[in-house]
């Protein structure tokens, strides 16, 4: 399970974790520089994940033990976990490069959902966490 805990004081951004089960974990990252990688930011958001290296960079394979096992990340036909950012306002936009790709800047969002087919965002981030 996640935080949804208060953020300390500084920069801000969310992660916004959607499992299969529809239950959603969110965590607050702050920090102090100009922007951090959401990597990073997964790192320090207390969720569990593992990641497999790819040619593009790093891919999640496993989010808040989901799933329990896998022996393929990407599996043709399995669910995976989509990534999204978003900036504050609008919807969520679907990633363009994998989570090691990405930098977040204050008051971004990264958001997971895991499923199969075409990706289903998450909920927007809570607001004032």
């Amino acid at each position: 399970g996640g935080g949804g805990q208060q953020c300390g004081s500084g920069h801000r951004v969310e992660v916004v974790v959607e499992l299969a089960s529809k239950k959603v974990v969110d965590s607050c990252v702050s920090f102090a520089a100009a922007e951090i990688p959401a990597e990073t930011a997964m790192k320090r958001s207390g969720i569990e994940f593992a990641t497999k290296h790819f040619s593009f960079g790093d891919a999640i394979c496993q989010i808040d033990h989901e799933p329990s096992a896998y022996t393929h990340c990407f599996a043709s036909g399995q669910p995976y976990w989509a990534l999204f950012t978003w900036s504050g306002e609008g919807p969520w936009k679907v990633a363009q490069t994998g989570v090691s790709g990405i930098q977040l800047r204050p008051g971004d969002a990264l958001g997971w959902h895991f499923g199969t087919g075409s990706p289903a965002a998450p909920p927007k981030p809570p607001q004032g966490k």
